[in-house]
């Protein structure tokens, strides 16, 4: 809004109500409070489940949480560096002569849900390394859908990008197919291991069976 007021545009925050500036506040404190509380409600949601969990899933877990906390932060920074950017290209086009009079709940709400939007895409590689490491979805089967994945990205940068700008969609939708790639890449990883850690079960069971075979051969 400062910026809107140095390029001359004559820019006002509206309270519609009594109480709207003090219900701005309360709100703006819950979602700072959430934001800054995360490491403590993470932490006793690992405490609950960490008895139950053995010494690799732990090892798992805490990699999750740190990975995800990281890649949350990153899409949240990137919310927040194009919000200013969003508000100057999207009140350009009202006339010059205009007074612009915003709703102050209605302008923290898209605030937020821009953060959050943002931080929120930038987990959902994580999620699909999560889904390979239970060996529920494979690194081919992503790579197979590079074609869905490129569209997707870029229509969700679309949608959640409130800018008309291309490059600020670009720019969003090219950051997601990257780590969208970095998941294929640790997926592909661990499948090779997974596959090789199987093909030897696989064959000394093989080889218990063939001398169980031969054991009762000589029997007869």
């Amino acid at each position: 809004l400062m910026d809107l007021r140095e390029r001359g545009q004559v820019t006002e925050l509206n309270f519609e109500t009594v109480s709207a500036a003090f219900d701005l506040k309360l709100k703006l404190s819950m979602f700072a409070g959430f934001i800054i509380t995360t490491p403590w409600w993470v932490y006793q949601i690992w405490a609950f489940i960490a008895p139950a969990l053995k010494k690799r899933e732990k090892a798992y877990a805490i990699i999750f949480t740190i990975a995800g906390a990281i890649l949350f932060a990153a899409g949240a920074a990137v919310g927040i560096w194009i919000m200013p950017h969003a508000v100057q290209i999207l009140t350009s086009f009202a006339p010059a002569s205009a007074v612009m009079l915003m709703k102050s709940n209605m302008y923290f709400s898209f605030y937020m849900r821009l953060v959050l939007v943002f931080g929120m895409s930038f987990l959902i590689p994580l999620a699909m390394v999560g889904l390979n490491q239970l060996n529920i979805l494979r690194a081919e089967t992503m790579l197979k859908g590079w074609r869905w994945a490129v569209v997707s990205a870029f229509v969700f940068a679309a949608v959640a990008n409130p800018l008309p700008d291309p490059w600020n969609m670009t720019f969003q939708a090219l950051a997601m197919l990257t780590l969208y790639l970095l998941a294929v890449g640790i997926s592909y990883i661990h499948d090779r291991r997974h596959d090789k850690k199987q093909a030897k079960e696989e064959a000394e069971l093989d080889a218990a069976l063939a001398r169980l075979d031969e054991k009762d051969k000589k029997d007869d």
